[in-house]
């Protein structure tokens, strides 16, 4: 019997503003996109496109429409080089102020060899056009990408308005299909949020599965015999598999892989510790600090013990092997108690902002994670692939669930529930304007396809999230109120029949995101 291993990264992406007034007051923002490049979408291309041949190593990831919209944006590709740039003359700084300390030197040299890689392979490897290195990965079937909501819309909190999540799922297909050319199988919910019924508006954009919180089919009325290692399927056939609820515990938790002592401190930033005239090169005198990626401890008790590179690496290797014995002892475990399936499963989801604030050695670990599964008789496989049986597969009617504390209460906290009331507001004025002006053009569809564009991003749950968390939390409520602000003045500019064409146009320049927007897509359906 087999025994797939899937692994899905899920990024997350802001839509961040970058016009010339825009970029130094979201720069701490846009630094946090250029870390990703950086320390996760570069290294992951380099990673897969060095598997051996006929290995059979795949595993699947999740790139939001606005994270396409934009690693697909001149402008933000020579943002990125010039942030390079500083990240260079920075290390360069560095390597003269700690002239003295060869331990500190050999942390920034091996900084600094990393940023200039990263220049190298952004410019000539993929000519600044990283989705086209990742759709190229599609086609040679190394890794599967599954499409999501335009935005990370908390799909629970609309089940009163279908028409807004049908809207989300029908926007971010069009993305995937402008991006990447194809229709995808699988499709990934949002922070895993489920509610009963959901699965039909999934179903009836052509997704053959999702992946679901492991509560929703562990609660559910009738439980699956095959628990969460083999996929079952809604009554319309929709595919469910179940997250692996051990896994982040075992990677990010309190006593998780990432907390080892001898892994870097991800707290420790000189960004944070230094004289803002020491990094001058780098963070504006006028700007808020943030990360500057150069962290010179590990996590151990002494404040003062040095990060070793090659110590952690060894540690990784030692966590690897841990993880994939988990992995093998728990897949053979279930194999004796389901006969039946023709395979076992785990499925194993990490997101991007929880691997770099927790965990800089993630994707070495992952890379060791590959070359161990096969002498484990672990498959990396993909979603996808694990569906041929979909309309015979055991049925079942699943529990509300979510990820994280399974029921999205993190997104009603005191700090973010004033949100929700603007926002549910908007949306039933959105139904309301598709439907009153069916048919119209010129300013008027100008200005309800910018109301679409505000609405769709202030449901993001990860302005919610970035408040809650206090983790550019002015950029957040800035960019939420700015775009509930520009939906009232589209709705009230409908009614009253005037409009300031120079506004329209000028966040129309600003706000340069789904650019293809048809306001009807929030019509209601017949």
């Amino acid at each position: 019997m087999k025994k797939n291993l899937v692994f899905i990264i899920k990024a997350n992406q802001e839509f961040i503003r970058h016009t010339a007034v825009d970029v130094k007051i979201n720069m701490p923002v846009l630094n946090t996109l250029f870390e990703d490049i950086s320390d996760i979408y570069l290294p992951v291309l380099n990673m897969v496109e060095n598997f051996e041949e006929g290995s059979n190593i795949k595993f699947s990831m999740v790139l939001p429409p606005v994270l396409c919209s934009l690693l697909s944006d001149k402008q933000i590709h020579e943002l990125y080089l010039a942030w390079l740039d500083k990240k260079i003359a920075l290390a360069n700084a560095e390597l003269e102020r700690n002239n003295e300390n060869s331990v500190i030197q050999s942390i920034i040299n091996a900084n600094l060899d990393k940023y200039n890689a990263c220049k190298e392979d952004f410019t000539n490897k993929y000519n600044c056009n990283l989705i086209s290195a990742f759709a190229a990965l599609v086609k040679q079937n190394k890794i599967e990408l599954l499409a999501t909501c335009a935005t990370d819309l908390f799909v629970p909190h609309y089940s009163d308005t279908p028409e807004i999540i049908s809207a989300q799922i029908e926007c971010g297909l069009h993305s995937y299909r402008e991006f990447f050319g194809e229709i995808p199988e699988g499709f990934w919910i949002p922070e895993l949020g489920y509610f009963p019924g959901v699965e039909k508006l999934i179903k009836a954009y052509g997704f053959s599965y999702t992946v679901l919180d492991a509560r929703a089919l562990l609660l559910s009325k009738k439980m699956p015999s095959s628990g969460i290692f083999y996929p079952v399927r809604t009554d319309n056939s929709l595919v469910l598999f179940a997250e692996d609820p051990e896994f982040t515990p075992k990677l990010f938790g309190e006593d998780g892989y990432c907390c080892h002592e001898d892994y870097r401190n991800e707290n420790r930033d000189i960004g944070f510790e230094l004289s803002l005239d020491n990094l001058a090169s780098f963070i504006d005198p006028d700007s808020v600090r943030y990360s500057t990626g150069f962290k010179y401890f590990n996590k151990r008790e002494d404040k003062n013990s040095y990060y070793d590179i090659s110590a952690a690496q060894k540690q990784a290797e030692l966590d690897a092997e841990d993880f994939t014995d988990y992995v093998s002892e728990k897949l053979s475990k279930a194999a004796e108690y389901l006969p039946e399936c023709d395979f076992v499963n785990l499925i194993c989801t990490a997101d991007t902002n929880t691997i770099r604030s927790k965990w800089s050695e993630f994707l070495y670990w992952l890379k060791k994670v590959f070359e161990l599964a096969a002498k484990k008789d672990i498959c990396l496989e993909c979603g996808k692939n694990l569906i041929a049986r979909q309309y015979s597969l055991e049925k079942t009617e699943p529990y509300y669930s979510a990820k994280g504390d399974g029921y999205g209460e993190e997104f009603l906290t005191g700090q973010s529930n004033w949100m929700i009331r603007y926002v549910k507001k908007a949306s039933e004025r959105i139904i309301d304007l598709a439907d009153r002006f069916p048919s119209d053009t010129g300013l008027k569809n100008r200005l309800l396809n910018l109301g679409a564009i505000e609405l769709l991003m202030a449901q993001s749950t990860g302005l919610i999230k970035m408040l809650n968390d206090c983790d550019n939390a002015d950029f957040a409520e800035r960019r939420f109120k700015e775009s509930i602000n520009a939906f009232t003045i589209v709705f009230d500019s409908l009614g009253s029949n005037t409009v300031s064409t120079e506004w329209l146009t000028t966040l129309e320049e600003r706000d340069s995101i789904f650019t293809w927007m048809n306001y009807k897509v929030f019509a209601k359906k017949v």
